[in-house]
């Protein structure tokens, strides 16, 4: 495992300025809320993600206090647990690279209140890694998963598209699903206009086209004044990845699989153009993750300059958005 220390020090490197990042936000708010001894009630205005706000403010305050740095050093460890499933899952040391190194997931790291999208990759990630080896570990998963973030309502769908076969053991999942989904109906989902689902297939168009370029490391945000570099790799990338997917002999189901998984992944948010993220793709980001690992594991050569591009990419992007991303940037309270 010499290779995932390498890529623990690689993401250190990337993300060193995070584990420093401030509270803005959502977060005075959560760190005051942790202080009650009552986990699980519900938070007036928030989302019912009692694992992912009160139980996580709660940890993150009992290692560092008031002091973001044990916040952030948290949610790294948890992101690594994810990286590890995510490993063993798709058994490619170049899927995992690709899904790390991928700056949609830049947020995760900045922003402390995103942990319910860290806790939602790492229950998730370890639901379906427990339920391939038939553990009973991936029930209890998937329930936390489900009290960190309502997206991972969608992984049973995730463990079709990996095992279709063992269909009739999501039967337990299933009935969690419809419990929880009773319950959370009775508490209610977000009402902001920001949030509102619009069945526009221009709109769709358009919000889906804004979460595939993110794919391969274009920053969001790109307009003006950007580093021509920034350009360049990223179109490198998409023509080096075309051309070793036309010259491959992959069944279609791999690719079919990537869109699939994508689409699933993040479901709800191509459907929310007044409320776009990056962050949203942490689930989506695992099928052109496993896409990129096998196209690239039979064409070394080709593998090789198209990683260099990308992580290469990664720090130019992740410095362009240094200097103008909102959540880098944080506004001084």
């Amino acid at each position: 495992m010499k290779w995932f220390f390498i890529l623990i020090a690689g993401l250190i490197i990337l993300y060193r300025d995070s584990f420093l990042s401030r509270f803005f936000q959502d977060d005075f708010l959560l760190l005051k809320l942790s202080q009650q001894n009552n986990f699980f009630a519900p938070i007036a205005n928030f989302p019912y993600r009692p694992v992912s706000i009160q139980i996580f403010y709660s940890i993150g305050r009992f290692l560092s206090g008031d002091n973001p740095a044990g916040f952030h050093l948290l949610s790294f460890l948890f992101l690594l647990g994810a990286l590890f499933f995510i490993f063993k899952i798709s058994k490619s040391k170049l899927a995992t690279l690709f899904y790390a190194f991928n700056i949609s997931l830049f947020p995760l790291f900045f922003w402390v209140a995103t942990s319910y999208f860290v806790l939602a990759a790492y229950f998730t990630f370890g639901t379906i890694y427990f339920f391939l080896q038939k553990k009973p570990w991936s029930i209890f998963f998937f329930v936390l998963g489900l009290l960190s973030n309502e997206l991972v309502l969608v992984l049973p769908a995730l463990i079709l598209l990996v095992d279709y076969r063992s269909w009739k053991r999501l039967a337990p999942f299933i009935a969690v699903e419809t419990l929880y989904l009773f319950f959370r109906l009775q508490l209610g989902f977000p009402t902001a206009s920001d949030y509102q689902l619009i069945l526009s297939p221009t709109k769709f168009l358009a919000t889906f086209r804004w979460y595939l370029l993110r794919i391969f490391n274009l920053p969001e945000g790109v307009r003006t004044g950007v580093s021509p570099i920034i350009y360049i790799l990223f179109f490198l990338l998409v023509i080096i990845f075309v051309f070793v997917l036309l010259k491959s002999k992959l069944s279609w189901r791999l690719p079919a699989f990537a869109i699939t998984w994508f689409f699933i992944g993040a479901l709800p948010f191509f459907f929310l153009p007044n409320h776009m993220s990056s962050y949203y793709l942490t689930l989506s980001l695992f099928g052109p993750a496993v896409l990129v690992g096998k196209l690239f594991s039979k064409n070394k050569k080709l593998g090789v300059v198209f990683f260099i591009g990308y992580l290469v990419l990664a720090v130019f992007g992740l410095d362009y958005l240094s200097k103008t991303h909102w959540i880098i940037l944080k506004p001084t309270l």
